[in-house]
């Protein structure tokens, strides 16, 4: 089995933490949803078993990451990640992201068309404008600790309604997850809320995938992206909510890898 070795970098904001397993070839990046970090990926890196480099990094203000302050633009969270990417001498890779890491990507791609070599994306939240603010407007702010514990249990009960089924383990390290980033999860959406991802989206130049399971929040947009941008591929995952990556996870590997192979070997051609 490969072994998943952890490691920080020093940015000009502060460490970042990241998960990795070694391999030849062009390396696959991997950025995750909210709440959780980098763990979340531990079953697809098992799977993946060093069939080529793997960088799961933790966003600022989650897992392992530096605190960012005040409430950064998301531009702050692109140049964060690439500053990251250029300390691990990363120079061209694929991505794959989940949910909010699906809007980080989607602007690493945007600035780095030379560099970035395929975009997979599972849960894409391609909203209007009107969508967006909708969306957002029925996000709270995640309640602060108080002295009965009242938060824990209302943060339990959110988590674990976003699992089909309770796994014990990938609960824990949600609700894990969402406690330690309290405030990045809030800093997090408000950047989210000021993009459009959508017209980024459509403005990426390399090939894009874009997955997303069958009772994800996400699923009617997947018609929609292939209407808008009809090179894009599009596939359907199993009834796992929010944790495709963990519960589908050979599917979910099964299309990452053959469509980067195909990237690659339209690249060599």
């Amino acid at each position: 089995m490969v072994e998943i070795k952890k490691s920080y970098i020093d940015t000009n904001s502060g460490q970042m933490h990241y998960r990795y397993t070694e391999g030849k070839g062009l390396p696959l990046v991997l950025f995750h949803r909210t709440p959780s970090s980098s763990v979340m990926y531990e079953r697809m890196m098992y799977e993946l078993n060093g069939i080529r480099p793997i960088y799961a990094l933790d966003t600022p203000g989650f897992g392992n990451s530096f605190n960012p302050e005040g409430m950064p633009s998301i531009s702050n969270y692109r140049d964060w990640l690439c500053e990251a990417i250029n300390a691990l001498s990363i120079d061209n890779f694929h991505i794959y992201a989940h949910h909010t890491g699906t809007h980080f990507a989607a602007e690493i791609a945007l600035l780095w068309p030379e560099r970035v070599q395929s975009l997979a994306l599972n849960g894409a939240a391609y909203f209007s404008y009107e969508e967006r603010e909708l969306f957002f407007k029925n996000f709270t702010q995640v309640p602060n600790p108080d002295h009965s514990g009242k938060y824990l249990h209302e943060r339990f009960t959110l988590i674990k309604s976003l699992f089909p089924v309770f796994d014990p383990e990938l609960v824990n390290l949600e609700l894990i997850g969402a406690l330690r980033s309290i405030e990045g999860r809030n800093q997090a959406f408000a950047s989210l809320k000021k993009q459009d991802f959508a017209q980024i989206l459509r403005e990426v130049k390399c090939p894009i995938l874009v997955m997303s399971a069958i009772n994800d929040f996400f699923i009617d947009k997947l018609k929609i992206i292939k209407k808008d941008i009809p090179s894009a591929r599009i596939a359907e995952l199993g009834k796992t909510l929010i944790a495709s990556p963990e519960l589908d996870t050979k599917k979910t590997i099964d299309l990452l890898i053959d469509f980067i192979e195909q990237r690659e070997l339209r690249t060599k051609a």
